[in-house]
């Protein structure tokens, strides 16, 4: 439910993010519920997951939750909430019982000997109200049950003979009253038991998460600026950059809704399924008429038109005595669903203010999926595995849950060597038909790994006409879509430095290995240069890293935070071969069910599709490395108003985004307003 935080989940999620779970307990074993709400697009997880530095606050657990909420189960023990016991000294505060009677001094005089009589504060016992001498039974049964473990643990001398003479007498006198205390005793303990074997609640609970965000931003231009003209005239993929405007970055009022449905049919299980709704039109920033790079994007924003839709259904169970939790998910798929982010800031409504900042790309590595299954196996106390396998398309008989256009293989093992460290170590297998990395975190010339599917090979009219001024360039031969085969490694780290401050650190390794050859087509090396790559297979890598420093509870404010982090978002460190031809302009739908929204970077390779930018022509275009770094930086405090309410100001700066040098720095700053219930 909102407002708890489970290990895997999640998650979200971190000691700044309130989680209420410690690093021993984050290992001891594999959750069944991370953060309620957690939505699969922000993966940037499903908190990870959600693993947290050591927390003072205590989780609320599967079983013993249930029963202290249940008041028609305590009705059954005749317990009151409001009341507490204590220990009764003395028989004389008893005003159920006359003192004048020959039973309350002998009563009395056991309990100040041996202490066994518990009773309520305000001095009565409230047994049988109408006959007193249940309540009296009830106070020698427990005299009665003490003398017997002094006796059974100790030597003869521990009780006096006397003591025994009277306990005698008191139970022959009280024999009917001592047979209905044991008889209700004996009722209660089993239906104690019947409840620790039970104790969980088939009814759904609802939880919700409402997002409010107010945002602007400066800068650019380039790279921002560009427009997006006719389809009918340019074709579906078409962005001019050649005469770049000012970009549309005004101030801008979003929401972002997620409502979830938690169902339990054995106590231990999870049946969730979340609801998301919101209204952050055109990609946001990201757009190539705002900042045109993925790099701009904030962490809470989805393209919904307002129109609600199915974000995430998944059911997790335990098995093999609770050490290995098993997840199948046949919608909304993400690997940080089950993969634990490590991540303090992995959490759209409480955590970094941007995409990049969430938690390490190569989680999100795979664009959009649908289905998956997962488990996360508790090793030993202090290591878990977790594997996860999930798919694009899985309900098309076309290519289904095995031959989808896109699929991702995700493997951790997530440690805590030191109580105050919890560190991940994750590889990730892919297979997309267009080798995009879809992380929507770096470069479009990363996440396209080279710029090549889509893209156009100059044929012998376009190569020629390209070396005359004026020409019509052609139109060229169209690659097509290029597959791709994708391995990643990544690490984790969180580090408790201090009570209060935790220091982040993440990074990623891409290898993209394009699964075609580069085709060759008729002509000389004159008029068709790409016949020196004919033959050779494009590949790509890419790096990205992050490190984070958060100081929690700041100025004394329990549960605010005040956090910093630095990094470089994904970028092409190597590419090849370097090939003539033109590239198309990068349009990819982030979040499912958004409209598909173009970025080009304002990089000088992409741009109009049937009008290749001069000077330069079908140059050089593709397998590319990026040539300069972007950096980002960000800074935010959340500010806890109460336990359901969360208000974030932060900022954050790229430089030379879509890491080109000649696009300026970009400034997003943004106001987040969350409400969890």
């Amino acid at each position: 439910m909102i407002g708890r935080k489970y290990l895997l989940l999640s998650g979200a999620s971190a000691i700044f993010l309130g989680l209420s779970i410690t690093t021993a307990e984050a290992i001891e074993k594999p959750a069944l519920e991370e953060e309620a709400l957690q939505s699969t697009y922000t993966t940037v997880a499903q908190l990870s997951e959600k693993e947290s530095v050591a927390s003072e606050k205590k989780p609320e657990t599967n079983s013993l939750d249930w029963l202290k909420k249940n008041t028609t189960l305590q009705s059954d023990f005749n317990l009151n909430a409001e009341q507490s016991i204590a220990q009764v000294t003395n028989v004389s505060q008893l005003e159920d019982v006359q003192p004048t009677d020959w039973a309350f001094d002998a009563l009395r005089n056991l309990v100040e000997r041996y202490g066994c009589i518990a009773g309520y504060p305000d001095g009565t016992f409230r047994g049988n109200r109408a006959m007193t001498r249940y309540e009296f039974a009830a106070g020698l049964n427990a005299c009665l049950e003490q003398i017997n473990t002094l006796i059974n643990e100790s030597t003869s001398d521990a009780v006096r003979k006397e003591d025994l003479q009277t306990l005698q007498r008191l139970s022959e006198d009280f024999q009917a009253e001592l047979a209905s205390v044991r008889g209700r005793i004996d009722t209660l303990e089993a239906k104690a038991a019947e409840l620790e074997a039970n104790q969980f609640s088939t009814t759904t609970v609802l939880g919700g998460e409402v997002i409010f965000g107010v945002a602007s931003a400066f800068g650019g231009n380039p790279p921002g600026g560009c427009s997006v003209p006719d389809a009918s005239l340019y074709g579906a993929r078409a962005v001019d950059c050649r005469n770049p405007r000012d970009p549309q970055t005004n101030t801008i009022l979003t929401h972002l809704t997620r409502l979830g449905l938690e169902t339990s049919f054995t106590g231990k299980d999870r049946l969730r399924t979340y609801l998301v709704t919101g209204n952050s039109d055109n990609g946001g920033f990201t757009n190539a008429e705002s900042l045109n790079t993925y790099m701009a994007r904030l962490s809470y924003q989805a393209d919904l038109d307002n129109q609600v839709k199915l974000d995430l259904l998944e059911y997790r169970f335990p098995a093999f005595g609770d050490r290995v939790v098993f997840s199948v998910i046949p919608y909304g798929f993400s690997l940080s669903n089950v993969l634990s982010a490590n991540s303090p800031y992995f959490d759209i409504g409480r955590g970094s203010i941007s995409r990049f900042g969430q938690l390490n790309p190569i989680f999100q590595i795979g664009s959009v999926l649908d289905a998956g299954v997962g488990f996360d196996w508790l090793l030993s106390d202090k290591v878990r595995l977790q594997v996860a396998y999930g798919t694009g398309n899985s309900s098309n008989p076309d290519g289904g849950i095995i031959g989808s256009d896109r699929s991702v293989l995700g493997v951790q093992l997530v440690a805590t060597p030191f109580d105050n460290v919890i560190t991940g170590l994750a590889y990730v297998n892919a297979y997309t038909s267009d080798g995009v990395l879809g992380t929507y975190t770096g470069s479009v010339n990363a996440e396209t790994t080279g710029l090549w599917s889509g893209g156009r090979l100059p044929d012998q009219t376009s190569q020629f006409n390209n070396n005359l001024p004026d020409a019509d360039p052609g139109l060229g031969v169209e690659l097509g879509d290029f597959p791709a085969r994708t391995h990643a490694v990544g690490a984790t780290l969180q580090w408790r430095l201090a009570k209060n401050l935790t220091f982040g650190a993440w990074g990623g390794w891409t290898f993209t290995n394009f699964l075609n050859e580069i085709p060759e087509f008729a002509g000389d090396d004159v008029f068709t240069p790409n016949v020196r790559e004919a033959g050779k297979k494009p590949f790509g890598n890419t790096v990205t890293y992050l490190f984070s420093l958060g100081l929690s509870d700041p100025f004394g404010r329990e549960g605010d935070l005040l956090a910093f982090l630095f990094g470089m978002p994904p970028k092409l460190v190597d590419a090849g071969p370097t090939t003539p031809g033109q590239s198309v302009p990068f349009f990819e739908q982030v979040v499912r069910d958004e409209d598909s929204v173009p970025v080009t970077d304002n990089d000088s390779r992409v741009s109009l599709r049937d009008n290749p930018s001069r000077p330069g022509g079908t140059g050089d275009q593709f397998g590319r490395k990026d040539k300069a770094t972007s950096l980002h930086f960000e800074l935010f405090y959340r500010f806890r108003v109460n336990d359901n309410l969360w208000i974030t100001p932060g900022l954050f700066v790229v430089t030379n985004p879509g890491h080109i040098a000649e696009n300026n720095t970009i400034f997003i700053a943004t106001l987040r307003t969350t409400f969890r219930f």
